[in-house]
């Protein structure tokens, strides 16, 4: 599939699941420093089970200013489960489609772009995870980033 393709499913994806702001069980935002985001200091978002027998959404959110210098983002995700596993999954972040409009929707200096991570999927365990996200881009310090975050959506039934 080209890549255009999957930047456009991307976002069709994206509007449908962020429509409106029904089944949001969990939102948290973290700031990070706009000057650069220091590779050596991750944003760590915690949060307890809500229910293991729904099924939910994942999303993770970051926001960046008209400034930012790149047409995507990696993160890197380490997970801890309640039982004290870990592990840690690559999402590449299509920030801006190929001729140069920002993906996501803008308002004043900032533009949002809500990442779907895994869509339909059930906890296995009650108890706290935890998410510690890192940026995976070459540069110890990546400027232009505001805000990253988790958003975990109940889909209804």
């Amino acid at each position: 599939m080209s890549r255009l393709k999957i930047i456009i499913l991307s976002m069709v994806v994206a509007i449908t699941t962020f429509s409106c702001s029904d089944g949001v069980v969990f939102e948290q935002m973290e700031t990070v420093d706009v000057e650069g985001w220091n590779y050596q200091k991750p944003v760590v978002v915690k949060f307890s089970t809500p229910d293991t027998s729904n099924r939910y959404n994942l999303i993770f959110d970051v926001r960046i200013t008209p400034d930012y210098a790149y047409q995507n983002l990696w993160l890197f995700i380490e997970t801890t489960e309640p039982d004290g596993s870990s592990h840690i999954d690559s999402i590449n972040c299509p920030m801006a489609y190929p001729d140069g409009r920002w993906i996501g929707s803008g308002l004043g200096n900032l533009i949002d772009n809500p990442i779907l991570v895994h869509r339909n999927f059930k906890f296995a365990d009650e108890g706290e995870y935890t998410f510690k996200i890192k940026h995976g881009m070459r540069y110890d310090y990546l400027p232009n980033v505001q805000n990253v975050g988790v958003i975990l959506k109940q889909i209804k039934s």
